[in-house]
């Protein structure tokens, strides 16, 4: 049998006293962790909540009651009733029974009577008195016949100056095609005889004469004559 002693296991102790109090001293480290596990030490909290401590201030909203209503006594309506005679069941007479009316027919029409059918026709008013202008109130312009347009005669004092020219003017075209009344209404070269060699011609022309709702008047008309050297 080996026997061991303190000194071979634990190196650095020299005797077994000193070795018994190693060992007494690692048991008592050991109990006093054990201890310090088991054991529930209390938690010191300087910042403890307490309800107690605070006081709570409850603000309610005030609701006023609702106005009082008057109540205004309403009067009994008055419930209105019609007497309506009530008819007879058993007339004493009974209702004639009235026959319809005869149709009255035409009179037949006679074979030996034309009729004519279509659109009455329009209302003409009667021609004016006075002469009315082309192209106004419903007038045609006058057509020139050109088998009757003479040439106006160049006036030989603008002919030797080598002047030319133009004539406007109105004339009343009569319901029969012919020309009446004239009158310049401008010219280019006045002192060159041109308004004279124009009225010469233009009474000598003749016109499909204008109409209005389909029957000749007498309206004015304007004419353009142009003088130009060949």
């Amino acid at each position: 049998m080996i026997k061991t002693s303190a000194a071979e296991w634990l190196p650095g102790v020299p005797d077994r006293h000193e070795a018994g109090m190693l060992w007494a001293a690692f048991l008592l480290a050991i109990l006093v962790h054990l201890g310090v596990l088991v054991v529930h030490l209390p938690e010191f909290n300087a910042n403890v909540y307490t309800p107690e401590a605070h006081r709570y201030i409850v603000v309610k909203k005030y609701t006023p009651p609702p106005p009082k209503v008057e109540q205004r006594p309403t009067a009994p309506r008055q419930r209105i009733v019609r007497k309506v005679p009530l008819p007879d069941p058993t007339p004493d007479e009974p209702e004639p029974i009235r026959e319809p009316a005869p149709e009255i027919l035409p009179d037949p029409i006679p074979d030996d009577v034309e009729l004519l059918l279509g659109e009455p026709e329009a209302f003409a008013p009667p021609p004016p008195t006075a002469p009315v202008l082309a192209g106004v109130a419903g007038v045609s312009s006058p057509v020139l016949i050109p088998e009757s347009k003479v040439t106006p005669n160049y006036p030989e004092i603008a002919r030797t100056a080598r002047i030319e020219g133009n004539v406007v003017l109105q004339a009343v075209i009569h319901r029969d095609g012919t020309v009446g009344e004239i009158t310049v209404l401008r010219c280019t070269k006045s002192y060159m005889g041109f308004e004279a060699a124009a009225v010469e011609a233009i009474a000598q022309w003749r016109y499909e004469p204008a109409t209005q709702y389909g029957k000749p008047v007498d309206c004015y008309f304007t004419v353009l004559v142009n003088f130009q050297l060949l």
